[in-house]
């Protein structure tokens, strides 16, 4: 075994449609993660009365999403996968992010703040892994439709969403182990009763069998 460091240009000779992939996708992220950054730096100035510095390494973020396309071109070259959806590729991101940790929490006093929930200093704490909650549940419910069902339902599925998302925490730092099981977990959360079936996801099968 040996690492790599690719040279990009030489990477998007070889594919032209890869080179504006990778750059669309790299401004995206790095401006979510640019953002969240602020919403944090906002949230410890409310909370602690603190201002927190955060820095995002260029290079790890490169090197994050180098690695996750290089995982999809392999799907999509030696695997029937040859269009991933929008869950799988963002579960490869979010994977790398969290191996790789391109952002940088500089203030780390703020972890020990007591003005400040546990939960939310352990999203300090695990700044790259609660970034990549953002990024995973975006790709799963930004944009579905909603179905015409009562508001108890709605309340108690958020309550659920937030349940699950203390759990993606968990997973992220203590137990992730490949970017297959993220997809599986974000797919499952995608199937149920208030929100459409996504058909970009999900493909109707063609004959449907109630003993499955």
């Amino acid at each position: 075994m040996y690492i790599v460091f690719k040279n990009l240009d030489e990477w998007f000779k070889k594919d032209p449609d890869l080179k504006k992939k990778f750059q669309d996708t790299y401004k995206t992220i790095y401006t979510i993660a640019h953002d969240y950054a602020i919403h944090l730096n906002k949230m410890a100035q409310n909370k602690a009365g603190k201002t927190v510095k955060i820095v995002i390494s260029e290079q790890l973020l490169k090197q994050s999403l180098i690695d996750a396309f290089d995982d999809l071109l392999r799907l999509k070259n030696y695997h029937p996968t040859k269009d991933p959806n929008p869950i799988k590729e963002t579960a490869y991101i979010v994977y790398w992010l969290s191996r790789h940790k391109p952002i940088k929490l500089m203030t780390e006093e703020i972890v020990l703040d007591n003005n400040l929930s546990e939960i939310a200093r352990a999203r300090f704490l695990f700044i790259n892994e609660e970034f990549g909650i953002k990024l995973l549940v975006n790709s799963a419910f930004t944009g579905k439709n909603e179905k015409a069902v009562c508001a108890h339902i709605h309340k108690e599925a958020k309550r659920q969403l937030k349940y699950f998302k203390h759990f993606l925490l968990y997973y992220l730092v203590y137990r992730l182990d490949s970017p297959k099981s993220l997809e599986a977990m974000m797919l499952g959360c995608t199937i149920h009763p208030v929100w459409d079936v996504d058909p970009i996801i999900w493909k109707k099968p063609e004959r449907l069998e109630d003993d499955f």
